[in-house]
């Protein structure tokens, strides 16, 4: 009986000290990926600031005059170490602005070939975006393709229906807000209170939501939910009948 007890006791503290190891490799893989963006965010504003407020056209071009160490690039988080998809959550979703080794890739010419491994989803990149800007016409009258950077420019000066903005009535994004970079490989390893889509939001019905780190315009690093427009505005209180 003493031994079970004894047995017992090593089970309990063994489990107990599993879940302690795994939240620090948890919490490590987050603050490295955190470091890793700061940098980033201070290189894309010193870039910006040396091109008239552009932007540059992939995120491997920061390398190697604005962010010269290879290793910013990849997230430790990243199981594919930086030459997979950059939505482990969905690794088809988006795959025009994969800026990587990925098997089979395709590179774009403005892409560095110098930086052959990256975790990050750049969003302000020159990939074709599944996107249109609703006034942007070609000479036929049809849609002209939209580049990602032209749509989230347009996005951020005049918000859209998830912020409550339109071209007629804009409500434009803060740009501490609107994500520029985001690293989607801690999806499963933490939870936010958000709004889990539009209709959600609008219906003011927070949810426990996965999460994303992100760059925003503005340089700063914080944690959002993967539907970033979801974020709650400080000081929302969850409306009765919310999960």
């Amino acid at each position: 009986m003493e031994m079970i007890v004894v047995i017992a006791i090593i089970s309990i503290l063994f489990t107990m000290m599993t879940a302690v190891v795994t939240d620090g490799r948890r919490q490590a893989r987050q603050t490295d990926c955190k470091s890793n963006l700061r940098q980033m965010g201070i290189a894309i504003l010193v870039y910006r600031g040396e091109h008239n407020g552009d932007n540059p056209p992939w995120l491997s071009n920061l390398y190697p005059d604005y962010l010269d160490d290879l290793r910013c690039f990849v997230c430790k988080a990243d199981r594919k170490r930086g030459v997979g998809p950059v939505r482990p959550d969905d690794p088809d979703k988006y795959s025009e602005v994969i800026d990587n080794d990925s098997k089979g890739r395709q590179r774009h010419s403005l892409q560095n070939d110098d930086v052959r491994a990256n975790s990050y989803f750049y969003e302000f990149s020159v990939a074709e975006c599944p996107w249109k800007i609703p006034q942007k016409y070609d000479l036929d009258g049809s849609p002209e393709s939209t580049k990602w950077w032209e749509y989230k420019e347009d996005q951020m000066r005049y918000g859209n229906t998830a912020n409550g903005g339109t071209r007629d009535d804009p409500v434009p994004y803060s740009q501490s807000k609107l994500p520029i970079v985001r690293c989607y490989h801690h999806h499963n390893e933490g939870r936010i209170r958000a709004y889990h889509n539009e209709k959600n939001k609008n219906d003011k019905k927070l949810s426990s939501e996965h999460i994303a780190i992100n760059i925003a315009y503005a340089g700063n690093v914080y944690v959002g939910p993967l539907w970033w427009e979801g974020m709650p505005e400080p000081g929302e209180i969850r409306e009765k009948g919310g999960n």
